[in-house]
């Protein structure tokens, strides 16, 4: 065997407390309900079990992080390496004294806004409209109703592929339209956020609201996975792809919702190469429409074909 090839069959799995499973289908626990399998999944018990993790693994093993499945596209041939969710065990919300929340990176959105509302805390109703995690939504500064995750957002703590723990103040991450300079391999582990005390009644009305206007102008019932495309400078990407003719696309089983022309829907029998080809032609349709490119807001993550075992049996 080459030592080209040694390298990709080096490495061992550490021994951890949480749940590691091999060849783990990944479709079922993401939105559109597409794609491979991981590798390996881990779900680790608590923090101290990924930080040993982290130390013991092999430092050129591939690392990702699985949030809520809302907001990714897994490719067929699954996902080469380690596959990490943290919604189990980074699931806590601790209320502090001064208007702040401190959340696990693996809690829901929805969850947090609704738990806040309910201990009379306002700033938080936005994330309503986010069905991802609390990690996910800073990643990409996920946003919804004019609010975007960094108008609330204090510090975050975080733990890099050596075990080692950081804490980064907003300012630190230079935050702006669904992004940040977050390294990328720092993993969000815990975030504090800042509200204020509010009216309960009037807090939870306008989370109703919210929640109104999304099922009357998204798909959210359906196999989809949020805005398919970041919006351009100044103009709504669904315009943009409806006026280029898109409104009707089909790929596979996979087509344009005619409830919102940037939500892309697995009928039921669509392939993640199906939805995949289906943003390309948009991308490519709304090119040569108007001379705009549009960019995925959809983290698309795996291989075309079956991934290339990096650990021993």
């Amino acid at each position: 065997m080459h030592s080209i090839e040694k390298k990709y069959f080096k490495s061992v799995i550490p021994k951890v407390s949480g749940i590691i499973k091999k060849d783990f289908n990944l479709a079922s626990l993401t939105w559109f309900k597409v794609g491979g399998k991981a590798e390996i999944f881990f779900i680790p018990k608590n923090k101290e079990d990924l930080i040993n993790f982290l130390k013991k693994i092999d430092k050129d093993a591939p690392l990702k992080i699985l949030g809520a499945g809302s907001n990714i596209l897994v490719r067929d041939g699954g996902i080469r390496g380690v596959t990490i969710s943290l919604v189990k065990s980074f699931s806590n919300i601790s209320y502090l004294n001064n208007q702040k929340v401190y959340v696990g990176a693996g809690v829901n959105c929805i969850k947090l806004s609704r738990e806040s509302a309910s201990k009379s805390l306002e700033g938080l109703e936005f994330l309503s409209g986010i069905p991802g995690t609390v990690g996910g939504a800073i990643k990409m500064n996920a946003g919804a109703y004019g609010y975007e995750t960094s108008d609330v957002l204090e510090k975050i703590v975080t733990v890099d592929r050596y075990g080692e723990i950081k804490e980064y103040d907003k300012e630190d991450l230079k935050m702006s339209y669904r992004k940040n300079s977050l390294n990328k391999n720092q993993i969000i582990i815990q975030a504090l956020f800042k509200c204020k005390k509010g009216k309960k009644y009037i807090i939870q009305n306008n989370i109703k609201e919210f929640k109104k206007r999304r099922e009357e102008t998204q798909p959210i019932k359906l196999k989809t996975s949020g805005s398919t495309f970041k919006n351009p400078i100044q103009i709504k990407a669904w315009k943009l792809i409806k006026q280029s003719g898109c409104s009707n696309l089909k790929k596979g089983g996979a087509e344009v919702s005619s409830l919102h022309s940037n939500f892309l829907v697995n009928q039921g029998v669509a392939k993640a190469k199906d939805v995949e080809d289906l943003g390309k032609l948009i991308i490519s349709k709304v090119k040569k429409k108007f001379g705009i490119k549009l960019n995925w807001e959809i983290k698309i993550i795996g291989t075309k074909n079956k991934y290339r075992k990096y650990f021993n049996d």
